[in-house]
């Protein structure tokens, strides 16, 4: 089986039983208000990741994955700002930069010397960083730039549930203005049902928030993704898959990373490059399936 490009939810046989058993026709939809307060909860039920400081972000509405948090932070902000976004960080958002201003920058000494320039700025992160599989290892540099010069973050947790090692203290940064995640990812029968949360500091009046005012939300989809969460911890696929993880990057030869489907490779994976110079990053979803059965 090749190696695969981009990053693909693990085909579990346990979560697509899981999916199958679920009585659909009697899913009761959560309030708001509950589906925000689950995912937070969600969220920090873990032995290997945390994150603080969610109190501080007074409001959350459902979202379709986390594409469209990204799609309406950039139609915020783009009409006044220039749209930062770091070397082999999630590709959506360079198909997003075609129709606005849009930058990529190597590191955070990068990010200084743009932001020098004439203009405001405004940053999308992944948290763990999607080209490294690991939290970015200037992500505390690059926040302290964006408090100083007031540049607003949206943090992307779209791996959370296939991570570890990642420690988030929001009290530290207030430039993150808001932090979005999805089930996508971890749970290969949500992929097509885009279920989502955005947590903002404050109220954003926006297309998302409208539609949660006026009650337009996927409630099939925001059910669906509560029978998940309360079934599964954001730690599951590490414990599943985690043995298998390991025989598979050393069988291919692959350094290992902190995300459970990615592993970065040498130049025979080069192909695989997504922006960062000599780091070659594949997903190992299919491999891990051979090698958990």
């Amino acid at each position: 089986m090749p190696a695969i490009r981009g990053a693909r939810p693990i085909r579990n046989s346990n979560i697509i039983d899981f999916h199958d058993t679920i009585d659909k026709d009697n899913l009761e939809a959560p309030t708001l208000d509950k589906y925000a307060e689950i995912w937070k909860q969600w969220l920090n039920f873990s032995n290997n990741k945390s994150i603080i400081g969610l109190d501080d972000f007074t409001h959350a509405d459902y979202t379709q994955g986390t594409s469209q948090s990204f799609d309406n932070f950039i139609l915020r902000h783009s009409h006044d700002r220039q749209i930062l976004v770091l070397s082999g960080d999630f590709q959506y958002h360079a198909c997003m930069g075609k129709h606005v201003d849009f930058a990529y920058v190597k590191d955070f000494r990068d990010m200084e010397s743009v932001i020098r320039g004439p203009g405001l700025h405004a940053l999308l992160i992944s948290v763990p960083f999607s080209d490294l599989g690991v939290m970015h290892p200037q992500f505390d540099q690059l926040m302290q730039v964006c408090d100083v010069h007031d540049i607003p973050v949206c943090v992307d947790l779209a791996y959370w549930g296939i991570s570890k090692n990642v420690y988030i203290n929001l009290y530290k940064f207030p430039a993150i203005k808001e932090v979005t995640c999805s089930l996508s990812k971890p749970f290969c029968t949500l992929e097509n049902h885009r279920v989502g949360i955005r947590f903002t500091r404050d109220y954003v009046d926006d297309g998302i928030s409208m539609l949660n005012e006026v009650k337009m939300q996927n409630n099939f989809s925001m059910a669906l993704g509560v029978e998940y969460m309360k079934n599964f911890s954001p730690d599951y696929n590490w414990e599943t898959f985690g043995e298998a993880y390991q025989k598979v990057c050393n069988e291919h030869s692959l350094q290992q990373t902190d995300t459970v489907i990615f592993g970065t490779g040498g130049e025979e994976f080069k192909e695989f490059n997504r922006g960062i110079e000599g780091n070659n990053r594949v997903c190992v979803s299919d491999w891990l399936v051979e090698a958990y059965d």
